[in-house]
């Protein structure tokens, strides 16, 4: 089930994945690296750096890229079991660098920095044992779309310490409601 968030990401992305159909030089891995590069490297960057809604905006960017990259994939009809392991990883380097670079801006909120890197790290995890595994999980109020909507408007906010204290209560709780939904069944 598609969260609000990421239903309105889809009304931009999708279409913008069929006008780009045909256009052989942009392919979904392309795609992937560039909300990498935009979201994992350069918001990061721009964060130490104290630019703060300039990272918030990076961040909203590079969202749009990674849901842009499955789309283009699925409208070509060429998914695969690879893009898709390089999308989540780099998924998480980007949630982790993100995170660290709040932390080293913001020294002060480390506690909430290293609960939130708990949180965003344990929502996938849990998620991919629980398949793996062949039980299937639950849609949660802390997917990557609401992570990126929390960063996005903490950032444009300049409020880092909030933005970390969000992400981490949000994300551990969505990690302890897929971890439950999981047991009970």
């Amino acid at each position: 089930m598609k969260g609000i968030v990421e239903r309105l990401n889809k009304k931009l992305t999708v279409p913008l994945a069929y006008k780009l159909k045909d256009v052989s030089t942009i392919t979904p891995n392309r795609l992937t690296l560039l909300s990498f590069l935009i979201a994992g490297i350069l918001a990061p960057i721009s964060i130490v750096g104290g630019y703060l809604p300039l990272a918030g905006v990076m961040v909203y960017i590079g969202a749009l890229l990674d849901s842009l990259d499955g789309d283009l994939a699925r409208v070509r009809g060429i998914t695969s079991k690879e893009g898709a392991i390089l999308d989540a990883v780099l998924d998480r380097y980007t949630d982790l660098l993100l995170i660290g670079s709040l932390i080293i801006y913001d020294r002060e909120c480390l506690l909430w920095g290293i609960l939130a890197i708990i949180g965003v790290s344990l929502v996938p995890y849990i998620r991919a044992k629980t398949e793996a595994e062949g039980k299937s999980s639950t849609a949660t109020l802390g997917s990557r779309d609401v992570r990126n909507l929390i960063l996005l408007v903490g950032l444009l906010l300049n409020t880092p310490c909030l933005t970390l204290i969000v992400l981490a209560i949000v994300s551990n709780i969505s990690a302890l409601h897929r971890l439950l939904h999981v047991l009970k069944r």
